[in-house]
């Protein structure tokens, strides 16, 4: 993957490819977290080429909510699941892949 930069909602934000990452708040080992108050989003980088993408979608659904101002469900998973899932298929079908 190539893409370094994404603009979401007039905001940029970096993708930054890292090993072994560790979400800051829970400590828990993750696929992909994303840094709102620096404009981050970070991912795994030994994920597979798929899962990678698939994990850009997730956490740009993070970011799109955030910069929506849902404040109520930019970090609920039960509404980005589904949600970046669709995104993700809907873009890989008709080959509109990142």
């Amino acid at each position: 993957m190539t893409i370094d930069k994404v603009n979401v909602g007039g905001v940029k934000y970096s993708i930054y490819l890292k090993k072994n990452l560790i979400e800051p708040d829970s400590h828990q080992p993750v696929w992909g977290y994303t840094d709102y108050a620096r404009s981050a989003i970070y991912i795994d980088n030994k994920l597979n080429k798929q899962h990678i993408k698939q994990t850009l979608i997730h956490e740009l659904v993070h970011a799109m909510l955030w910069e929506t101002g849902a404040v109520d469900g930019y970090n609920d998973e039960k509404l980005v699941n589904p949600l970046g899932n669709m995104l993700y298929s809907v873009l890989h079908s008709n080959n509109l892949e990142i």
